[in-house]
This record gives structure tokens, C-alpha cells and sequence, in this order.
């Protein structure tokens, strides 16, 4: 199971997990920093009208447009971390959990399976 999780302070969810659990969690931020919002202000326009509020956070718009504009059969979870860190400037990206997952597909967590007999 994998994680994506965007909220200030999110890494304060998994100091405990582990190697040996199958969860591999990957935060916008560590467990005392907040993350940050983006589309904010002149850009939070939904129907030709500004909302007054953000549209989104810097870690989701960034892992998402990253899925978006990649063959997710083939990136791994460590390239789109590694690309995910490097773009999210203002919060401590971080990861958790079962590191060993890292060289899997991003496509085996998000997206659709193709073949549900390999599922466990």
C-alpha cells in the first residue's frame, strides 16, 4: 500500500512505520513544517470568478502533474520522489516506510491494474 499524503506537518503521521510493514508512505512535509499552498490569489479562478481561497499544494500539483506527463509502467517510485522533492521547494519532502518498493512502477500504486490475479 502506498501513501501520498499532502497536510502540514504530515510526516508527523508515520515516525513509527518501518521496513517490515507493507506501507510505503511519501509526504509534502516533515512532522513539524507545513506545507504549502499554491493557485493561490489571482490564480484561484474557478469559472471566471476568483474563490478567495487556494486551488492546491505545492507536493499534490507536483506529484500529480508528474503522473500526468509520465509512462507510469515504467517511472519507479524512487524517480518520481526524487523529481517530487526536487520541485517542492518551500516543505521537507519526505518518505516512509518500505523503502525496498522504490524501484516499482508508480503504476502498480496509482492507475489502473491491468492483471488483478497479481494483487495480494
Amino acid at each position: 500500500m502506498t501513501f501520498y499524503v499532502e497536510a502540514c506537518e504530515s510526516g508527523s503521521m508515520f515516525p513509527n512505520l518501518n521496513e517490515d510493514e507493507q506501507i510505503y508512505a511519501f509526504t509534502a512535509s516533515n512532522a513539524t513544517q507545513s506545507s504549502w499552498a499554491a493557485y493561490c490569489g489571482s490564480s484561484a479562478m474557478v469559472a471566471g470568478k476568483n474563490i478567495g481561497s487556494c486551488l492546491g499544494d505545492l507536493f499534490s500539483i507536483n506529484w500529480m502533474e508528474d503522473s500526468d506527463s509520465h509512462d507510469l509502467s515504467v517511472e519507479t517510485l524512487k524517480q518520481q520522489y526524487e523529481t517530487v522533492k526536487e520541485k517542492t521547494t518551500a516543505s521537507p519532502v519526505q518518505q516512509f516506510g518500505n523503502l525496498s518498493w522504490l524501484d516499482e512502477p508508480v503504476g502498480d500504486f496509482q492507475g489502473i491494474c491491468e492483471d488483478s490475479t497479481t494483487l495480494t
